[in-house]
């Protein structure tokens, strides 16, 4: 799919370039005509006032600053009212019999024509005067091939560059479609994976509740005292299947940066202590020991309900990968810029080639064991959705078999980011 859009977009970007490259062309030479015809005309203008007035210049000394028309020059024919010729400066003969020709057409007024004699390409001014008492009309030619080549070459040129251009912008533009399409394949894959996760996560507790209930049928006949391990086992995968749901609705908000979130001020100290003893249960029944080093007096601007999730994902992954015996420490202290969390175990570790995969979606560094454990996969992606939205990090450090430590990093000001 992703192949075939980058086609359409390779070739969208291909056909963008051609039309440009040809409204280019079209227009330098619309351009460069208008230009040398304007200055052609004024040339031959100046060169019938000079004949008139009788300072006719050389061809070399030129009549406008334009070099491309003095080199070309000039010829010219005067003609009297009888049709006969009273001067000229002629090198092509067919020109007298051109311009006899075109008299019959004069009507007094000034004129410029465009005229094909031959191979040779002219451009003709024609304009009356009064000399000495008779109306004289005067001619004046200049042989426009040189011109028109000119811009031939102009066009040729521009033509073979675009062609090296586009052959050059092709493999480019294929390029650059896919480094364009990489993020959307990157969304498109992650959104395709999360779907899929998110099916089998709720297809399991599916099964085990489908499985149970086709035991309890045949058990129609027994009294509900004498099935409460089935039973027990739908009530604990509903009791997952709701912790699952409201985890990707969670999730599914923390994606929204754009809703606001009421923020207020509150004290950071006590919520960081209540939540400890708020585990303290779990811990022991647990067997792990669970400690605080909270600094006193630290408040912070944010959602309380948030951080309090926080909290609460940071310990309960702490101890549900720290054995029996182990110890998990909840620290809190500030500096200048930043409010510091740190949640630290001497429980199973990370592997360091899944340090950078842990915050993703239903990520799991032992999949056997969170399964055992009753874990999402959706923990840590949350608390990560909840600390970047707040303009913080997180920071981890861990080591196979000795333990982990995630330092949560919040800005003490509410429109700063760390």
């Amino acid at each position: 799919m992703f192949r075939d859009i980058r086609k359409k977009i390779t070739l969208f970007n291909t056909l963008i370039l051609i039309a440009f490259l040809i409204l280019f062309i079209v227009l330098l030479c619309v351009v460069v005509q208008w230009s040398l015809s304007t200055s052609g005309e004024s040339y031959l203008k100046n060169v019938a006032a000079s004949v008139e007035s009788g300072n006719l210049q050389s061809q070399n000394e030129g009549f406008l600053s334009t070099t491309v028309h003095e080199q070309m020059g000039y010829e010219y024919i005067e003609w009297d009212d009888k049709g006969s010729v009273v001067s000229q400066q002629i090198s092509n003969s067919d020109l007298i019999s051109e311009g006899y020709s075109l008299l019959a057409d004069s009507d007094g007024t000034d004129r410029y024509e465009t005229l094909k004699i031959g191979d040779r390409d002219y451009r003709l001014y024609t304009t009356a005067f009064d000399k000495d008492g008779k109306t004289l009309t005067l001619q004046v030619f200049q042989d426009t091939t040189t011109e028109n080549s000119v811009i031939s070459y102009i066009i040729s040129y521009l033509l073979m560059i675009g062609a090296a251009g586009l052959l050059l912008l092709i493999p480019l533009s294929w390029f650059l479609a896919g480094r364009s399409l990489r993020p959307i394949r990157e969304n498109f894959e992650l959104q395709k994976k999360f779907i899929a996760d998110a099916s089998h996560e709720l297809r399991t507790p599916i099964t085990v509740i489908q499985t149970n209930v086709e035991v309890l049928k045949m058990k129609e006949d027994e009294h509900i005292s004498d099935n409460m391990e089935w039973l027990s086992n739908i009530d604990n995968e509903c009791d997952t299947m709701g912790t699952l749901i409201s985890e990707l609705l969670t999730t599914a908000q923390n994606e929204k940066p754009e809703k606001k979130e009421e923020r207020l001020r509150f004290s950071m100290t006590d919520l960081c202590v209540e939540t400890v003893e708020l585990m303290r249960p779990l811990a022991r029944e647990k067997d792990i020991r669970l400690e605080s080093a909270v600094a006193s007096g630290i408040t912070y601007f944010g959602n309380p309900g948030k951080i309090r999730q926080l909290l609460r994902i940071f310990l309960d992954n702490a101890l549900k990968y720290t054995p029996a015996g182990g110890l998990v420490v909840l620290g809190l202290s500030e500096n200048k810029r930043s409010i510091v969390i740190k949640f630290s175990d001497n429980g199973l570790g990370i592997p360091e080639k899944d340090q950078q995969k842990i915050f993703s979606r239903f990520y799991r560094v032992d999949d056997a064991r969170s399964r055992a454990t009753g874990g999402t996969g959706l923990g840590l992606n949350i608390a990560d959705s909840i600390v970047r939205n707040s303009g913080g990090k997180i920071k981890l450090d861990s080591e196979p078999g000795k333990g982990s430590c995630f330092t949560v990093l919040l800005p003490k000001n509410a429109n700063q980011k760390i």
